[in-house]
C-alpha cells in the first residue's frame, strides 16, 4: 500500500434500540460514507462466552488444528458476524463504498462507534469476514477497522523528525505469574533491530517498572510511543482497569488506568500506547472507559493498541517489526496495523492476527507528520530575496522571454507525460507483482493441488494477493482514464480471480489450470505493451528542448550579478536532465 494512499471513512454508530426474549436489539447507523447514509438493526450473534471460546480455539496454545480447519472456523465466525450486521441498506451502503474506494484507489476505513454499547467491544470484530469478496476486512489493504471515540478536542497536529522515540515498560511483580522480562526485552529489540540500525527508532527501557521511575522517564524525554508488557486487571470495587506496575519491594502495585492516562496526557508528543497484556482491553458493565485502553484514549492519547489475549513471542515480534516499520515509513496507524496483521497471518498461519484491538480518536489515523530532512547547503532565504531582482532584469530581454515561453510550453507538456509515465510505471510494477507473487507461486502450488493440504492453504493466501492486485489495477486504470481497448485484458484476471475461488471451493484442479493459463496469457503480452508505452511517454518528455532553453537562459545569466552557488545549482540541475 502506498504511504499516502487516500482513505475514505465509513462511520458506523451502534446504539441500543430495545430488547426481545432473544436478547438486546441494536441500531446500526452509517453517519457518513462514500455512499451516503444508511441504517438497520441487528442482534449480537454471539454471547461473551461464545466469543471467549472462539478466541481460545484459534490461538496457537489451543488443540492442534489444520490450517484449513482454522481458516474455515475464522471465516464461519467472522462471516456470521458480518452477515448479522450488514444487511439490506447497510450492505448496499458498504458495497457502494467499497466500489467508490476502488475507483479512487483508496482504502475504506470502517469506524465502529461503540460509546453507547461497550458490551459490543467484546465481539470479535477484527475477524469480520465478507463471504462474497472472500475478505477479512481488517486483513486487507483495501479496508481497515478501528474503534473510534469522539472527543471534544481534536488531535493536535505534530511534525516530528526521525527517529521515533519509544519507552518500553516491562513489569513482572514477584507475587504474580512471572514474565521473562529479559526475554521480552530481547524480543522487542530483535524485532526493531533494522529500524534502530537505520536510525528510525530509539527504544528506552524503564529500569524499574515503578510509578516514580515512569514519571521521571516521561519528564526527561519526549516520547512518541509508550509500549507496556505486563499484567492488567479489573478493580474489584469500581470495575476500572488497573495496569500492574511494581513497588519498591518488587511486589504488584496496581495503577488505575486513569492515573496512567493523566501521566500520558501531559506528554504532548506521545501519540500511541501499546498494551501487551492478558486483558489489555476489558470493559465492565455499561462503562466504555472501564478498560485501560479506553481510559487512555478518553484522556487524549490519539491511539491505543490493546491485545485481546496473550500473544506468543513469535507473533509479538512479527507484529512489532512490521507495525513500527510501517509507522516509521509514514503509514496511518490503521494502515500500519493492517500491514502487521497480514504479516502475522501469512507467516505464522494462526489466528493471532486478530488479537490487537485499535482504539483511537485521531480522525485520519495519522499520528504525526515526518518532517523532510533539510539539506545544510540550502541557500539562505535572505540571499534568495536579494537575487530575485535579477529576474526582472532578465525578462526585459526578448531572447530570454522567447526561451522562457518555450520552456514553459515544453515543461507543461512534460508534466502531462510524467503523469502518463507514472500511471504506466504503476501498471508495470503491478504486473511484476502479479508474476512473482501470484503466477509463479500459483503455478508451483497447482502441481500439488488438490491432494496437498499445504498447497490449499498457500492458495488461500495467494487469492487475497490476487484480489488486491486486480483491485489496484482497476483503480489506476479508472483514475488514469486509459482507453477502453487498453484495459480489456483485466477481464482475464477477473475471470482468473473467480476461477481460483471456484477451485478452492470445489477442489477442482481443472479450474486452477485455467487460472494459470489466463495469467500466463496476460503476462505474455501486457508487460511488453506497457514497456512500449513507457518508452513512448519517455520520448515525448521533450527533455532536449527543455535543456536547450535552460542552457540559453544560463548564458544570459553570465551578464548579470548572480551568486556562484545559484549558478552551480542551476548547472547541476541541467546536467542531471541531460
Amino acid at each position: 500500500m502506498p504511504q499516502q494512499q487516500e482513505t475514505l471513512d465509513l462511520d458506523l454508530q451502534l446504539t441500543p434500540q430495545g430488547s426481545t426474549a432473544q436478547g438486546k436489539i441494536y441500531a446500526a447507523r452509517v453517519l457518513t460514507s462514500p455512499a451516503g447514509q444508511a441504517s438497520g438493526a441487528f442482534q449480537a450473534p454471539f454471547t461473551v462466552a461464545d466469543t471467549t471460546e472462539f478466541i481460545q480455539e484459534i490461538m496457537p496454545s489451543a488443540r492442534p488444528m489444520s490450517r484449513l480447519a482454522l481458516q474455515a472456523m475464522m471465516k464461519e465466525h467472522g462471516g456470521r458476524l458480518f452477515d448479522t450486521l450488514f444487511q439490506d441498506d447497510l450492505l448496499v451502503c458498504l458495497e457502494r463504498s467499497f466500489d467508490e474506494a476502488r475507483r479512487r484507489n483508496a482504502t475504506l476505513r470502517i469506524k465502529l462507534r461503540l460509546h453507547d454499547t461497550p458490551e459490543l467491544l467484546n465481539l470479535p470484530w477484527e475477524y469480520l469476514y465478507h463471504r462474497r469478496r472472500n475478505l477479512f476486512l481488517s486483513q486487507s489493504t483495501t479496508s481497515s477497522l478501528v474503534y473510534f471515540l469522539e472527543l471534544p478536542d481534536p488531535v493536535a497536529s505534530l511534525t516530528i523528525t526521525l527517529p521515533l522515540r519509544m519507552l518500553v515498560v516491562i513489569a513482572s511483580p514477584a507475587d504474580l505469574p512471572q514474565l521473562d522480562a529479559e526475554r521480552e526485552w530481547q524480543n522487542i529489540q530483535h524485532a526493531l533491530t533494522e529500524l534502530i540500525e537505520r536510525g528510525m527508532v530509539i527504544i528506552d527501557r524503564l529500569p524499574q517498572a515503578t510509578l516514580p521511575e515512569l514519571q521521571s522517564a516521561l519528564r526527561r524525554h519526549d516520547y512518541h510511543i509508550f509500549h507496556f508488557i505486563g499484567h492488567v486487571d479489573l478493580d474489584e470495587n469500581g470495575g476500572h482497569g488497573n495496569l500492574i506496575l511494581v513497588d519498591a519491594q518488587g511486589q504488584a502495585a496496581p495503577m488505575p488506568g486513569e492515573v496512567l492516562a493523566q501521566l500520558l496526557h501531559n506528554e504532548r508528543t506521545l501519540r500511541l500506547a501499546v498494551l501487551n497484556a492478558c486483558e489489555g482491553s476489558p470493559t465492565a458493565g455499561e462503562n466504555l472507559f472501564a478498560g485501560v485502553a479506553q481510559q487512555l484514549v478518553q484522556q487524549g492519547v490519539p491511539a491505543v493498541i490493546a491485545m485481546r489475549q496473550p500473544i506468543s513471542d513469535e507473533a509479538a515480534m512479527t507484529f512489532s517489526q512490521e507495525f513500527y516499520a510501517a509507522l516509521a515509513d509514514g503509514y496511518s496507524v490503521d494502515g500500519a496495523i493492517t500491514e502487521a496483521r497480514v504479516a502475522v497471518a501469512t507467516r505464522l498461519g494462526n489466528g493471532e492476527w486478530g488479537t490487537p484491538q485499535l482504539i483511537m480518536h485521531a480522525h485520519n489515523g495519522m499520528l504525526w507528520q515526518v518532517a523532510a530532512k533539510v539539506d545544510d547547503a540550502v541557500i539562505d532565504g535572505a540571499a534568495i530575496g536579494a537575487d530575485l531582482g535579477v529576474l526582472a532584469q532578465l525578462m526585459q530581454r526578448s531572447a530570454v522571454r522567447e526561451r522562457v515561453a518555450a520552456y514553459r510550453a515544453d515543461f507543461t507538456a512534460a508534466e502531462r507525460e510524467i503523469d502518463i509515465l507514472s500511471n504506466y510505471k504503476f501498471l508495470h510494477d503491478l504486473l511484476h507483482k502479479l508474476q512473482f507473487r501470484c503466477y509463479n507461486v500459483i503455478t508451483q502450488e497447482a502441481r500439488r493441488f488438490p491432494s496437498d493440504e499445504l498447497a490449499f492453504d498457500n492458495l488461500l493466501n495467494y487469492e487475497v494477493t490476487l484480489q488486491d492486485i486486480v483491485a489496484n489495477l482497476q483503480g489506476v486504470m479508472e483514475e488514469a482514464q486509459f482507453p477502453q481497448n487498453e484495459t480489456l485484458w483485466v477481464n482475464d484476471l477477473l475471470d482468473a480471480q473467480q476461477l481460483l475461488r471456484r477451485a478452492l471451493d470445489t477442489m477442482e484442479s481443472e479450474a486452477l489450470r485455467r487460472v494459470v493459463w489466463l495469467m500466463r496469457r496476460v503476462l505474455a503480452l501486457q508487460p511488453s505493451t506497457v514497456n512500449h508505452r513507457l518508452s513512448s511517454a519517455a520520448r515525448a518528455l521533450r527533455l532536449e528542448t527543455i535543456v536547450a532553453s535552460l542552457r540559453a537562459i544560463r548564458q544570459e545569466l553570465g551578464d548579470v550579478q548572480v551568486a556562484d552557488p545559484q549558478l552551480t545549482q542551476l548547472d547541476s540541475g541541467v546536467h542531471e536532465l541531460e
